[in-house]
């Protein structure tokens, strides 16, 4: 374990921003969103960490690849089992496939890049390589209660990525698996049970369309 203190503070200043963007609304919630951002960016920049420690080198792309092809498996078995149960719904029913894809690709990314690039590597030297990925598997975990779909699920999840992170280094596998995940997910368990896959405050406010 490290004795230096700095990641700790780092990890608990960011980990503090998302909370607090995820339990407001509105303008708040925008500036908490923000604040998020200019942090990680700005703890990031100042540390100037390689390209290959945040895992953007594209080193272990090929190693990783697998993981995309077990999340498309995935995502077409509980398609398939959702078509059987007769809960298959049109979760991108307001915008094409592939816009609706592509922006949340973007998402993943984005949620990639904190888990791994940012909390996992502090956590990982604060705790160690193994006990770091059930570390920020927890708290990537933690930041999707209240729902009761997302929580179990994105525990499972980040066990499995921040693994593959820790073996291969890279993150775009990571969030290609993850888009594919979620959208399956959102399409074949019903809107009244993941309230559009919202979390935080979110949660508790969705009203259905």
């Amino acid at each position: 374990m490290s004795g230096d203190r700095r990641p700790l503070w780092e990890l608990a200043v960011g980990y503090g921003f998302l909370l607090l963007a995820l339990w407001s609304e509105g303008d708040l919630r925008w500036a908490w969103a923000v604040a998020l951002a200019l942090w990680i960016v700005g703890v990031t920049m100042y540390h100037r960490p390689s390209l290959r420690q945040l895992g953007l080198a594209g080193t272990g792309f090929l190693g990783s690849l697998w993981i995309v092809g077990a999340a498309a498996a995935a995502g077409a078995a509980m398609l398939f089992g959702a078509h059987l149960a007769g809960t298959l719904h049109p979760y991108v029913v307001r915008r094409t496939l592939i816009a609706a894809g592509s922006g949340y690709l973007i998402w993943t990314f984005q949620q990639q890049f904190m888990l791994q690039s940012f909390f996992f590597l502090r956590l990982e030297q604060l705790l160690g390589s193994r006990k770091a990925v059930w570390a920020a598997a927890g708290l990537f975990a933690l930041a999707h209660v209240p729902n009761p779909v997302l929580v179990p699920v994105t525990l499972a999840a980040g066990l499995a990525f921040c693994e593959m992170f820790r073996r291969h280094r890279n993150i775009y596998t990571l969030a290609i698996a993850q888009a594919i995940l979620g959208m399956c997910l959102a399409a074949a368990v019903p809107e009244a049970l993941h309230h559009h896959m919202r979390v935080g405050i979110g949660y508790l406010s969705w009203i259905p369309r």
